[in-house]
């Protein structure tokens, strides 16, 4: 692991554009320590982990200020404060955005892969109409996803307090694994405690199957076909994506058809199935 500068560009901490009125997420629990927040508007979801020592996010949430989290943790009757780790799979903001507001409020350390610094931080925003039309946008809501992809950057720069790599264990019991693709710098993170993985998206759960990101948002087709095979090689007790709804207890007929697929894919698809 490397660590990097902890500190956020004063200049650039706060969205630029209003916020959209959004729904409350629906809060679930997937396993003894695990609990889905998911944004209904555009079936994201974000992970709470609820540990002795502290609480541990996997992703952060489509709202820069963090209220999906905030909301998720107060169903469960915890508190931002308690968040002491963010583990984050990859920049886009339906995914990041609400780091840089938690760790305000709890001081949570930052986890993610080097790749994508020069994104999280905001350095490598797109300028120029690309910037103009996303600071049009709304930073939470439907639209915020298009503000992400136009803009090339979370609403909030945020910096990792420590870089990952494969195989690192983080905080004891948080396995990473690169799984690029989707785009670079894509993680994922096996929660070893409970043998849960954190797929982010690498791949989809589309129903009780395993399905595609779509076209459109698939950054490195072979290097997405690669880890969604290494993926569906791993015996889990459950896979929680980044989108729709966590597998529990994913079959082996399950893993086994979608790699037949992978193995005779000819096109990737245009529309995440």
């Amino acid at each position: 692991m490397n660590e990097s500068d902890s500190q956020q560009d004063s200049t650039d901490t706060q969205p630029r554009s209003h916020r959209s009125k959004i729904s409350k997420p629906l809060i679930s629990r997937i396993t003894e320590s695990v609990y889905c927040v998911q944004r209904r508007d555009y079936m994201s979801c974000s992970y709470i982990v609820v540990r002795e020592n502290g609480i541990v996010l996997v992703d952060s949430g489509i709202d820069s200020n963090a209220q999906d989290m905030r909301d998720g943790l107060a169903e469960i009757n915890r508190s931002p404060e308690e968040v002491k780790a963010i583990l984050l799979t990859h920049w886009h903001n339906d995914h990041a955005s609400g780091a840089a507001s938690i760790r305000e409020t709890s001081g949570a350390e930052i986890y993610y892969h080097e790749d994508g610094h020069a994104k999280y931080t905001r350095e490598a925003r797109a300028r120029g109409i690309r910037g103009w039309l996303a600071g049009r946008l709304p930073d939470a809501g439907f639209w915020a996803p298009v503000r992400g992809l136009l803009e090339l950057a979370p609403p909030r720069a945020v910096s990792a307090t420590t870089f990952v790599s494969e195989g690192d264990l983080i905080l004891d019991e948080f396995r990473v694994l690169e799984t690029p693709g989707h785009e670079d710098g894509h993680v994922s993170y096996i929660f070893e405690a409970e043998n849960v993985l954190f797929a982010g998206d690498a791949l989809a759960v589309v129903h009780d199957h395993i399905g595609f990101m779509s076209r459109f948002l698939t950054h490195d087709f072979k290097a997405a076909r690669e880890s969604m095979l290494r993926c569906l090689t791993l015996e889990v007790a459950a896979i929680c994506p980044g989108h729709r709804y966590p597998l529990l207890d994913p079959k082996a007929e399950i893993l086994e058809q979608m790699r037949d697929r992978l193995e005779n894919l000819r096109w990737w698809p245009i529309i995440g199935c």
